[in-house]
């Protein structure tokens, strides 16, 4: 941690907090994930908000693909990169290589109408749909089985990151 982040160790440390196992694990892929993709795609979303003249919408996609089929492996620990594409189209049907249950399907049908909305009328609410709040809100929403818009808690992570030299 000192070698990467020399003086600013110490609030890495805070921001990314870890006294048990669990946490330790959970705190390693929340810094792996904001360094590898999340800060900057949140880096791009706040940049849009504030200078491109129309709402932006956020989302954190939470919902883990099942166990594989074929092989005796537990489902994933997490949301992967990129897993919420196949929910997205719609097309989890074709995809034999895990075990889809009505859970995934619920998903995959939410996240569908979400984006059909948005496509439509560039907002991706819409009867019977969880409210999605604008991303200047302070919010995001929680693509899950059970779909919610929930404080954003990564944002001092973020601010953190965004102020260390490249």
């Amino acid at each position: 941690m000192g070698k990467l982040y020399s003086t600013q160790a110490d609030e890495v440390l805070k921001l990314y907090p870890a006294t048990t196992t669990e946490e330790v694990m959970q705190a390693a892929a929340d810094l792996a994930s904001d360094r590898f993709i999340s800060y900057s795609t949140w880096k791009w979303a706040n940049l849009h908000a504030k200078t491109g003249g129309a709402p932006v919408y956020r989302y954190l996609y939470a919902r883990p693909r099942p166990a594989m089929k074929t092989q005796n492996t537990p489902p994933a620990r997490g949301a992967s990169h990129s897993a919420e594409i196949e929910y997205a189209l719609g097309n989890l049907g074709s995809n034999d290589v895990y075990a889809w249950t009505p859970d995934d399907y619920k998903v995959s049908t939410a996240m569908q109408s979400y984006f059909a909305n948005f496509i439509k009328k560039g907002n991706p609410n819409g009867a019977g749909l969880p409210e999605w709040p604008t991303f200047n809100a302070g919010k995001l929403m929680r693509l899950d089985v059970e779909s919610r818009a929930e404080s954003d808690t990564t944002r001092a992570r973020y601010l953190f990151l965004d102020q260390l030299p490249r």
